[in-house]
């Protein structure tokens, strides 16, 4: 599972609450509207609107603010296969983690073990045994994904994989 929000706070009394989200867009909370805890307890979305810096969600039976004061700091995590299917050519990040990363030149760099999200640019994490490198996620250093043969590949710059 993959996590998708995080409870931050109250608001009001009628059991809405504040909430971070790591989607590319609200409107996937449309689509996506079952999602779990750590524990794998169930949650169904009922309305999710944007507020000022946030999310503003309500869940099934969380309905004053005393359920909701309950919620702050959970993480709720939506099952990958339940994410909308995206058109030709798109992905989420996500699936990006495991590809095996190669050159355009075809020397194995290694696998994508990560996503650094917080960042200017994104930074792919590609590990090959004790050595981690960061390359950006661009058009730049990143030539092509390829999803059905679980490959990334890099143009590299000089400097880059050392």
């Amino acid at each position: 599972m993959i996590e998708v929000m995080k409870i931050t706070n109250t608001h009001g009394v009628k059991g809405e609450m504040k909430a971070m989200h790591y989607a590319d867009s609200p409107a996937f909370f449309k689509k996506v509207k079952t999602l779990y805890d750590k524990k794998e307890n169930e949650y169904k979305i009922m309305s999710v609107r944007e507020g000022k810096g946030c999310l503003l969600v309500t869940v099934e039976g969380i309905d004053d603010m005393n359920g909701a004061e309950g919620m702050k700091g959970v993480s709720l995590f939506a099952k990958r296969e339940d994410f909308p299917p995206l058109p030709k050519g798109e992905y989420y990040l996500v699936d990006l983690i495991g590809l095996m990363a190669e050159t355009v030149d075809g020397e194995e760099i290694g696998e994508v073990s990560d996503i650094i999200e917080k960042t200017a640019q994104n930074l792919l994490v590609i590990k090959k045994g004790d050595k981690e490198i960061l390359i950006p996620k661009c058009d730049a250093f990143v030539s092509e994904v390829d999803l059905d043969e679980r490959k990334i590949y890099i143009t590299p710059i000089e400097g880059l994989l050392d």
